[in-house]
């Protein structure tokens, strides 16, 4: 794993800024712009108001009409420019949104693409995988509430008191008693919505998983069959529980601290209001102030309330995205960005593996030279750790401890853009792809002008015979057409085929092919890969054979190594598992 490097909220939140930033310059200050000038706007209105209310005393004790016209054109300025400050903001939060969203799962997708296979297998990464997630959908929302505060709320507050200020500075001080409160509350509230977010992500995967279980098609016919749907219902029911139990807690401890902050801002509000009404009955302020003050009040309040509930909802999602933040930001070993060659021999060295909570060891002590361009089968029961072995080969599972190098080059040093270059693998477990059929072996290499044709045919897969064409989607679910596990199994070989290698792997892509066809998909791999190394994991030994070489594996370990011939001679493990499955490749 690795170590997380630890961010305070200051810098977590000055990352955000930066990669909002880098999303789009325009978008950011178009926003910052109509920010601006909505704060303007805003100041202007109360100010225009005062000086309306003011001459309409002045016009009452006989001064000309004439005073009208500069309060009259100020409101008509003001009402004019509010729909423009209101559609270019309109127009810049969307496009901020959007920018900022595709740009954070950008940095988020680039990140994962960095990861070890074995980080999924790992619970606690799975989790922080998952925070990190929900992190991007909150994290333009909340950097654009931030720059909203800051070039909107703020500049609006400021003025204002300073207006305040110059009327009456208790008045000023009045708004302070009411915004330091619920400041402190909103404080409040993003330290438990993070320790939420923090303790309920592995509660929150296992309620989706078991609703996947109810609904989701891969797992539909055997919940329908094995009449399951009440089981992982009480699942889903138990679990969803415990989330919501948890989240029930945390809002209603939210709900008594905003429930109080509401009756300290109505208090204040009173408050001020009694302030107006004695400093006009003292003639301590105008008629025109008062008018002004009081009108505004409601909008110095309310912009009061948004900023307050603005900063809430902007630091609860930046609560949110730290988790992102912090993902992306994990201080990595720095990884070679240079092609890593496979024309060589590959070499392990005392290789043992251990899977994440596992108490023993799936590979113990491993020693195995592979020579270049020559082919290896890996034989053995199942969980002798033939598959484990093959992801160790591939760069795909890092050692636990040993090393394992391609010439004299340790694999694990490289990046994962550079490490699986010129490798080619097919599993048991392939991805059927809800794609076109041409895509679904194009995919393996996708900037590839390659007709896909030549790897389909090497190994006798006919579209015409399936009855589908290139566009295809092997899918019902999108209007395709679905194919049989031999078929899939042929599309998955062709995918592997069409890929450039000069290292193949196949980790027992044949099991829904009889034994007899196996040997002649692995003949086939092997003559087209004469000049390739390549890898043959199977538990039929029948396909073995064809091998240059040969390891039987036991409890992870490599018991037996030879030819097929050396090892039948030795009469061992590799010599009673052919007798045993010798039925198999009877005609």
């Amino acid at each position: 794993m690795n170590k997380v490097k630890r961010m305070s909220n200051t810098k977590v939140f000055l990352k955000l800024i930066k990669y909002t930033w880098l999303a789009s310059p325009l978008t950011f200050l178009a926003l910052v712009f109509a920010s601006i000038l909505f704060s303007v706007l805003r100041y202007f209105e109360i100010i225009s108001l005062e000086l309306l209310f003011s001459n309409t005393v002045k016009i009452a004790g006989g001064a000309d009409y004439n005073v009208m016209i500069i309060p009259i054109l100020l409101i008509l300025s003001v009402l004019m420019l509010n729909p423009v400050a209101e559609w270019l903001e309109y127009l810049a939060q969307g496009y901020f949104w959007r920018r900022g969203n595709g740009y954070m799962y950008s940095l988020y997708h680039n990140r994962i693409s960095k990861l070890n296979l074995i980080d999924y297998e790992n619970a606690e990464s799975f989790d922080k995988f998952k925070r990190a997630s929900i992190g991007n959908e909150e994290a333009p929302n909340g950097i654009r509430i931030i720059v909203q505060i800051l070039f909107l709320y703020i500049p609006f507050m400021l003025i204002t008191s300073l207006y305040l200020f110059s009327i009456k500075p208790m008045l000023v001080f009045s708004m302070i008693l009411i915004f330091i409160p619920v400041l402190f509350s909103e404080l409040i509230n993003i330290s438990n919505n993070y320790n939420f977010e923090n303790n309920i992500a592995n509660v929150r995967r296992m309620t989706e998983y078991f609703e996947s279980c109810i609904v989701s098609k891969e797992n539909f016919k055997e919940t329908l069959l094995n009449e399951s749907f009440d089981y992982f219902y009480d699942k889903f029911t138990e679990s969803n529980k415990k989330f919501s139990e948890a989240f029930i807690k945390l809002k209603n401890k939210l709900l008594k601290i905003a429930v109080i902050m509401r009756t300290v801002n109505t208090l204040g509000y009173v408050f001020i209001l009694a302030l107006l009404v004695y400093y006009l009955y003292n003639a301590s302020i105008s008629i025109g102030q008062f008018a002004a003050v009081f009108y505004s009040i409601e909008k110095i309040s309310s912009m009061l309330r948004n900023l307050v509930g603005n900063i809430g909802e902007a630091f609860g999602g930046i609560s949110t995205t730290s988790f992102l933040v912090r993902f992306l930001n994990e201080e990595k070993e720095l990884k070679k960005e240079e092609n890593l060659s496979k024309e060589c021999d590959i070499i392990l060295k005392d290789i043992s593996f251990k899977y994440p909570n596992a108490k023993e060891n799936a590979l113990s002590n491993i020693n195995l030279t592979i020579k270049n361009g020559t082919s290896l089968a890996i034989v053995g029961e199942n969980g002798s750790g033939k598959s484990t072995l093959a992801k160790i080969i591939t760069g795909l599972y890092e050692p636990s401890q040993g090393i394992a190098e391609y010439g004299s080059e340790d694999i694990s040093k490289y990046s994962n853009q550079h490490k699986f270059t010129d490798i080619s693998a097919v599993f048991q477990d392939f991805v059927k792809y809800k794609l076109s059929a041409e895509d679904n072996i194009r995919i393996s290499d996708i900037s590839s002008k390659d007709s896909i044709e030549s790897a389909s045919s090497k190994i006798n897969l006919s579209f015409d015979d399936l009855k589908i064409n290139n566009e295809t989607i092997l899918s019902r679910e999108f209007g395709g057409q679905e194919l049989s596990g031999g078929e899939w199994q042929r599309i998955a070989i062709s995918r592997g085929l069409y890929r450039r290698h000069d290292l193949i792997v196949l980790d027992e892509p044949t099991a829904a092919i009889d034994p007899i066809e196996e040997v002649n998909v692995f003949n086939t791999f092997k003559e087209l890969s004469s000049d390739k190394t390549c890898i043959f994991v199977t538990h039929r030994l029948g396909s073995a054979k064809i091998a240059d070489k040969i390891i039987v594996m036991e409890k992870g370990r490599i018991s037996e190594e030879g030819t097929n011939e050396e090892l039948i001679n030795l009469k061992g493990k590799y010599y009673h598992l052919l007798q045993s499955q010798a039925k198999w490749y009877e005609r």
